[in-house]
């Protein structure tokens, strides 16, 4: 399960599209859009560190 939602996370995603492609914080002017771009990156790099991490510590062990 760990695998799974890596590779989830490793997919490029969006809340915003423009002309078929996801849009990045710092392509948008709305400092709200902005900020929910920039939090969700945040969040989605911690986890795929923490998800490495584990999945490296299972495998080791």
């Amino acid at each position: 399960m760990l695998e799974r939602r890596l590779d989830f996370l490793d997919q490029p995603a969006s809340f915003f599209h423009a002309g078929g492609r996801p849009r990045r914080a710092a392509e948008q002017n709305d400092p709200f859009r902005r900020g929910m771009l920039v939090m969700a990156r945040d969040i989605s790099r911690a986890e795929r560190s923490w998800l490495r991490a584990a999945l490296a510590e299972l495998r080791s062990g």
